[in-house]
């Protein structure tokens, strides 16, 4: 019986994995994302620093077209891997690094569902991360066990989900297209484009309008996708030996007056523009948050765990924020395993 279910959830993920594979070969995403407007505020609210990845060993899980690789790799870090499947994806990331001229990056193709120990070994990595691909698996606990497997105890392990509650509103939509294009993801992505032109306009703002049309299929035309709450990732960190860092937006409120006194939050506001109601509550953190540095001097280094109460109450207000806030981010640092 337990063979036949093995079976069965084989052939679930790997019907997942050919859909969404071949969705992102043929409609790469994002290929323009700009990778320095949102790092330096993103980082430091997980607790990261540059001596966590300088002069170190990086891998990604789900590249995609390799931003956020060749990030590390120009600012620093000593070897860095990019994984994933999509060929179209991997295309775009080859050339990217061909044109940066960096030798300290690798691009894969790869499963992240069955890293091969041959190849990606145990605790090889100082510093691991997967942002906005897991939840596209099928199995995203399993991939996230990859990540933590390759990691060095001390390491760094970060993770990027859709969230369960700013994702709730967009959902709704995303099944609207769904009932009318059924399993055809092109005329899932064009209804998209017709009935929901505002999310559309917001979106190609926040991507400094440079793709348009892969927005809708990415927002829309995905093959699969599952969500997925604060509460749950704390889960799979305390199952890997994992001790929390921080997290991106915050999941404390006083963290959220620390984040928006920081020098790094005035390039990371360029990516709240089509959002009007982000952009708002954003300049007005701002300003309450200068009284907040001019008492509280101290730079924090790692977050403390959030509350169950708490997370519950910043996931409550992502709901109401919405669409700016689909991916959540977590980090951690991986423990000596007890004996």
């Amino acid at each position: 019986m337990n063979d036949q279910i093995d079976v069965k959830e084989q052939e679930r993920i790997k019907k997942i994995q050919k859909t969404v594979v071949g969705m992102y070969s043929k409609k790469p995403w994002p290929a323009s994302r700009e990778t320095n407007e949102e790092m330096g505020w993103r980082l430091h609210m997980l607790g990261v620093r540059k001596e966590d990845f300088v002069g170190k060993r990086v891998i990604e899980l789900g590249c995609g077209t390799g931003e956020y690789a060749l990030w590390y790799a120009a600012n620093g870090a000593k070897e860095v891997v990019g994984v994933d499947l999509s060929d179209g994806s991997l295309e775009i990331a080859n050339r990217k690094k061909k044109e940066s001229k960096l030798e300290n990056i690798t691009f894969i193709k790869h499963d992240i569902l069955k890293l091969d120990k041959e190849v990606f070994k145990d605790e090889y990595f100082d510093y691991a991360y997967s942002v906005g691909v897991l939840h596209h698996t099928g199995d995203p606990e399993k991939g996230f066990k990859n990540l933590c497997r390759v990691t060095k105890t001390g390491g760094v392990v970060i993770v990027s989900l859709y969230n369960a509650y700013s994702r709730f509103v967009l959902r709704i939509k995303q099944n609207i297209c769904k009932i009318l294009g059924g399993d055809d993801i092109d005329k899932r992505a064009r209804i998209g484009r017709k009935l929901f032109p505002f999310f559309m306009y917001s979106m190609n703002k926040r991507y400094h309008e440079s793709n348009y049309e892969a927005i809708s299929y990415d927002v829309f035309g995905f093959p699969h996708e599952s969500v997925h709450t604060a509460e749950e990732v704390l889960k799979w960190f305390d199952k890997n030996e994992l001790e929390y860092t921080g997290a991106f937006g915050p999941l404390r409120l006083r963290d959220y007056f620390y984040a928006y006194s920081l020098p790094e939050y005035h390039a990371f506001k360029k990516t709240f523009s089509g959002f009007p109601i982000v952009q708002f509550i954003s300049y007005m953190m701002n300003k309450v948050s200068g009284a907040y540095r001019y008492f509280v001097k101290d730079e924090i280094r790692k977050f403390p765990r959030p509350s169950w109460f708490s997370t519950l109450m910043i996931q409550l207000i992502w709901f109401i924020i919405g669409n700016r806030i689909n991916c959540f981010t977590m980090a951690a640092i991986k423990k000596d395993k007890v004996t």
